[in-house]
């Protein structure tokens, strides 16, 4: 009885989550593939700066969605900082997190806080992953300096990729 109860429970959590990602159908709108404009959103960073993406137009950008709970996110975090501090004078690098799926801020900043993450974090609270259709996490996206995607990337990423991933942005 307890794991036909305990396949239920996961079972509805899907529903659930399928549910609302696709539900929201009016927010979804072009500009989440390569070779379109990158959809400007603003959002508020962990310390309540308001953030828009096109404030950062004429640096090529690395936006990354991400959550807490997600392992690869977590195994990706310490990559992504390394690029950040290696090569900050190139590209930008914005953290945003799905903070509308997480069950507090405070969980956020914990996470932020332990990694020592020293990029921008954004807080996704408006449901922007929506907009750039991310299912998957992690999903980062490549944006030129002209505010263009040049890439898209759905899985934990490495050093090495980012580095390889960045001779795009050119």
């Amino acid at each position: 009885m307890k794991k036909i109860l305990g396949i239920l429970i996961i079972v509805s959590l899907v529903i659930t989550a399928f549910y609302l990602h696709f539900t929201d159908q009016e927010n979804i709108v072009a500009g989440n593939s390569p070779g379109e404009s990158a959809i400007d959103f603003e959002l508020q960073t962990l310390d309540n700066i308001p953030t828009k993406l096109s404030g950062y137009k004429g640096k090529p950008i690395i936006l990354n969605f991400w959550a807490t709970w997600c392992e690869p996110c977590e195994n990706e975090m310490p990559e992504l900082d390394r690029f950040h501090q290696e090569y900050y004078e190139d590209v930008v690098i914005l953290g945003v997190n799905i903070t509308s799926q997480e069950s507090n801020e405070q969980s956020v900043r914990n996470f932020v806080n332990e990694l020592d993450v020293s990029f921008p974090i954004l807080l996704d609270t408006e449901g922007v992953f929506r907009h750039y259709q991310v299912i998957n996490l992690p999903t980062t996206y490549f944006i030129d300096s002209n505010g263009m995607i040049v890439d898209r990337y759905a899985g934990e990423l490495t050093f090495e990729m980012l580095e390889q991933l960045k001779v795009k942005l050119k």
